[in-house]
């Protein structure tokens, strides 16, 4: 028994995950915590810990943003972790730290199809990478590589690549946003931290004033047709295919893609559209290196804490 946490931008997850006799794992006992309500993420752990009435011995946390000697800096939240200290405040034996999407990435290996949706069908590759990636309030990847029967992860930044206008409206915004910003990047277009500076641009295209608006209300709107409320959703769902085909080249991910983090799946509407995802084999049409890749959007909000856990059992234990 270990305590798991996934721990992004906007929330701090949390669970216990045990395994079982046949090497399987099973969450329980999850909460999730706003992260703004917290000045730093030793009392959030803290919480949880005491919520459930037991400290457990060891604590393997996914965190949103890149890990070196132990410790990790938020890369959309003013927490800065270090494994030492936080065993030390919190009172665990040990605490292990990874990127969240390589426990995103890790999910992959342990989950099955109930926790996806089919976003284009394919022919995946045998023995050849997968790409995991997404955006929450921020924009994460990983690559999963076959490596003698296992799989090794390789945790990517792919979020903070440039934003590649296709279309007239993507032009326009990208314009507005390069006034404040020398590199407009993928992220500052898909994640969830950024929403209110979008609103803001597609407003400016519109012509109107920028209303105040919850994720959700942008969202509902958007899929009853708003038009202003369905260009925020439509450019943030190309602006995802387009990055997953680009990822997809570089990486040479023939094994698949994973679509993971909150804002893909609130976008399930929009992802799931067919003009949408024709955008994926448009980024090289002369080719079909695109063409014969799956996509599938994985909906199964538990994912990263099956994958910390399971990443930890293979290579930490």
């Amino acid at each position: 028994m270990f305590l798991v946490g996934d721990i992004g931008g906007t929330n701090a997850r949390f669970a216990i995950a045990r395994t079982t006799d046949d090497q399987g794992i099973v969450i329980s006992d999850f909460e999730k915590f706003n992260a703004q309500q917290f000045d730093n993420f030793d009392d959030t752990m803290n919480e949880f810990v005491d919520r459930i009435g037991v400290r457990p011995s060891l604590a393997v946390l996914a965190v949103a943003g890149p890990i070196h000697n132990g410790e990790v800096k938020l890369t959309n939240r003013p927490w800065q972790l270090n494994a030492h200290d936080l065993a030390q405040n919190c009172r665990i034996d040990e605490v292990c730290l990874m990127n969240d999407f390589t426990a995103m990435a890790f999910s992959v290996t342990r989950i099955g199809d109930d926790s996806y949706i089919d976003l284009k069908k394919g022919e995946p590759l045998d023995n050849s990478p997968v790409l995991v990636a997404g955006p929450g309030t921020g924009f994460g990847s990983c690559l999963l590589i076959p490596d003698d029967g296992k799989w090794q992860a390789l945790a990517c930044e792919g979020g903070h690549s440039l934003f590649v206008p296709r279309n007239e409206l993507d032009r326009a915004v990208l314009d507005i946003l390069s006034r404040h910003h020398d590199a407009v990047s993928v992220e500052r277009v898909c994640g969830g931290g950024y929403l209110p500076e979008l609103t803001a641009a597609i407003a400016e295209v519109h012509g109107v004033e920028t209303p105040e608006l919850s994720p959700q209300e942008i969202i509902e709107k958007g899929e009853a047709g708003d038009a202003f409320c369905r260009d925020i959703c439509q450019i943030r769902a190309d602006a995802i295919i387009n990055s997953l085909a680009n990822m997809a080249l570089v990486g040479g991910t023939r094994g698949g893609i994973v679509v993971a983090g909150g804002v893909a799946r609130h976008l399930s509407n929009f992802l799931t559209d067919k003009e949408t995802i024709a955008r994926f084999d448009g980024v090289w049409p002369q080719g079909d290196f695109l063409q014969h890749i799956p996509i599938r959007l994985l909906v199964n909000p538990l994912a990263p804490l099956v994958g910390a856990a399971a990443h930890y059992l293979q290579y930490e234990k």
